[in-house]
């Protein structure tokens, strides 16, 4: 006799939806992904699906805003452990967690990566989360450079590549290339 099925509440249907969805991007990439295998995964048919996302369009923008509050979060969360005065150590905490998080570093890379077309449905947000990341983090710079707001762009933009390669390349030691180029933009931890 097989096991009752139990029914989820609409809201838990859909985190239920989007964490499926997640994992199958960060796998496949948004143009690799099927809302049919999603569906399967969720034990749900393609309509039932739809029912609580709208479109494949509506769900991956879920998807990102659900990460980006997730990031914002331990963002914030990271400045208050580290103070706003250590700008290195927030960086240092934001690595670490990346370094923790291959699959979610995974499906930022490959929606960064396929929304460089501006026919992409997430090729805005991705112009928005970086604007948005440089103004976040720009406050941590003040008293590093008269371009806060140009130096958060440069330490996201390595943060970004050597990610990129890590993800290529899993051999790399991302923690010590991530380390000397803190070192260059800080100075050497320490001193």
């Amino acid at each position: 006799m097989s096991e009752p099925r139990t029914r989820l509440t609409a809201e838990d249907r859909k985190a239920q939806i989007i964490d499926h969805a997640t994992r199958m991007i960060a796998t496949t990439g948004y143009r690799g992904f099927s809302m049919s295998a999603l569906a399967v995964a969720c034990g749900l048919t393609r309509a039932g699906v739809l029912h609580h996302v709208g479109s494949k369009q509506e769900l991956l923008v879920e998807v990102l805003r659900g990460k980006e509050r997730e990031s914002s979060r331990e963002v914030q969360l990271a400045v208050v452990r580290a103070g706003r005065q250590d700008p290195r150590a927030v960086l240092d905490l934001l690595m670490r967690r990346n370094i923790e998080r291959p699959e979610i570093v995974r499906l930022f890379t490959m929606l960064a990566a396929e929304s460089i077309s501006v026919d992409h449905p997430a090729h805005g947000y991705f112009v928005e989360r970086i604007r948005r990341g440089a103004r976040q983090l720009a406050p941590l710079f003040v008293d590093h450079t008269s371009d806060p707001e140009g130096m958060a762009v440069e330490i996201l933009a390595f943060m970004d590549g050597i990610q990129l390669n890590w993800l290529r390349d899993p051999e790399i030691d991302i923690w010590a290339r991530w380390t000397a180029f803190a070192d260059r933009c800080f100075g050497t931890k320490g001193e």
